[in-house]
């Protein structure tokens, strides 16, 4: 019969230990990046349907049009209404798509860069404006994704009819 090598024992607890601590803390780094990720996205979702809803508002109760702008500036998404100071949203590096509506067809995503998007309302409807430069064809925004489409995203729904506005979670 053949004998063991008595160098062969195995792993000690210690050993078993020290690698599901050492997981532990990969797992934990994941999870933070993650919904720091998250955060992110619902803190500039949070902005932008806040934004939309205080430019309607105004544009309404003050006979003034408040535009809502979303563009990027320094690698940032900002936020403005009216003539009031841009905000920060986030970082361009998650990025910020929209949809557009125009004659009974939903366009496909289309990243928000540069000069970014302007939505206007009516002063006495609330509804919103058809989109600037598109001649006769009445288009409209539709949507709007903070984040990215394939993974995790929220929308914020537009109905143009009324230009009120509702976030959806994805």
């Amino acid at each position: 019969m053949k004998k063991l090598n008595k160098d062969n024992r195995g792993v000690t607890l210690i050993e078993l230990l020290m690698v599901v601590v050492i997981i532990g803390v990969l797992i934990g780094i994941l999870a933070m990046n993650i919904s720091l990720g998250r955060s992110k996205v619902g803190s500039a979702t949070n902005l932008i349907d806040t934004s939309l809803s205080q430019a309607r508002t105004f544009t309404m109760t003050r006979s003034v049009n408040y535009d809502f702008k979303l563009y990027v500036e320094n690698g940032n998404y900002m936020v403005q209404v009216g003539g009031m100071s841009p905000e920060k949203a986030m970082e361009a590096k998650i990025p910020i798509f929209y949809k557009t509506y125009s004659a009974g067809h939903e366009s496909g995503w289309t990243q928000v860069t540069g000069n970014g998007i302007t939505i206007q309302f009516s002063e006495s409807s609330g509804a919103m404006k058809k989109v600037a430069g598109t001649g006769s064809v009445e288009t409209y925004y539709s949507k709007l994704c903070i984040g990215n489409p394939n993974g995790s995203y929220k929308t914020i729904t537009l109905i143009f009819e009324t230009g009120k506005h509702f976030v959806g979670e994805v």
